[in-house]
């Protein structure tokens, strides 16, 4: 080894040392705002919330960029080539992981009925549109009847089986002959007996359930679906939502029919306000048992 090797080496060697664990004698200065742009652009890339809508999207283009600002501070200020490879490989995957879930997005498209479903019901719980599809395949039924078709019929056909969703078309419910109310558009057409098997098995639907449209709904398995739903708190939470206020528009409705008809058969006229008595009444007809509750 020559004098100008051997003098270069020893000063490199002596460079080094600042370098070392526990030998800082010195400290660099500050690095380039690009350096600084891509931490920042890592830190709000882990700091999207999971709940976010479009969090997957989100993240994987925030690492893209924050990989792009690295590799950019590296080739210009830092010069080595072990930023830029690492760099390259988390782009690329990142990369791919980006276009993949765009894709997916894209796959993820409805029939119209089932479009305005899911915008309309699920979208404002922050559903995505790959977790309604899978919810819509999960042990998941398209069933389409036809008017005069029965869903249910008081007292003969079991609640625990199924659980449905109305998509389309128009449903009648009735107790002895008497109408109730109607069951429409994105609106669970058996609401009322969610809870049912909760309490005991063998439950029988106390009302009849017809078809005067042409309808397509969505059944599922009930107990299955109650399984699925503990998994997905968002899906639990629509679920419980849908199930609620389809309960208080289909008693609302009820108490309305039938005070509608007490006043007729007593010869009153007009409407009042409803109280707690109409609504109570109005349960008694969507499910007698409750008197005994």
């Amino acid at each position: 080894m020559n004098g100008t090797e051997s003098s270069y080496y020893s000063d490199n060697a002596v460079e080094d040392v600042p370098y070392l664990p526990g030998n800082c004698q010195s400290w660099l200065q500050p690095q380039n705002l690009t350096f600084h742009g891509s931490m920042a652009l890592f830190a709000a890339a882990f700091l999207v919330p999971v709940t976010f809508k479009y969090y997957v999207i989100a993240l994987r283009s925030l690492l893209i960029f924050a990989f792009v600002l690295l590799m950019v501070w590296d080739i210009l200020f830092w010069c080595t080539f072990d930023v830029v490879i690492w760099g390259t490989l988390f782009l690329v995957q990142n990369l791919v992981q980006l276009i993949y879930e765009f894709y997916q997005m894209r796959q993820a498209r409805f029939p119209a009925d089932l479009e305005d479903v899911y915008v309309e019901v699920f979208e404002p719980f922050n559903i995505t549109r790959r977790e309604f599809k899978a919810l819509t395949n999960q042990n998941c039924k398209w069933v389409n009847i036809y008017p005069g078709d029965k869903y249910a019929v008081e007292n003969h056909t079991t609640v625990e089986a199924r659980v449905s969703l109305l998509v389309s078309g128009c449903m009648r419910v009735t107790y002895k002959g008497l109408f109730l109310h109607d069951v429409k558009e994105k609106q669970m057409i058996d609401s009322a007996e969610w809870d049912t098997t909760k309490l005991k098995r063998g439950e029988m639907f106390q009302v009849s359930i017809e078809a005067i449209d042409r309808c397509f709904y969505l059944c599922w398995n009930r107990e299955k679906l109650q399984y699925y739903l503990q998994v997905f708190p968002k899906l639990h939470a629509a679920f419980e939502y849908i199930r609620g206020k389809d309960v208080m528009d289909k008693l609302y409705q009820t108490s309305m029919n039938t005070m509608r008809r007490s006043q007729s058969a007593s010869g009153g006229a007009g409407e009042r306000n409803l109280t707690a008595i109409d609504i109570r009444e109005g349960l008694v007809h969507e499910d007698p048992s409750v008197m005994f509750q």
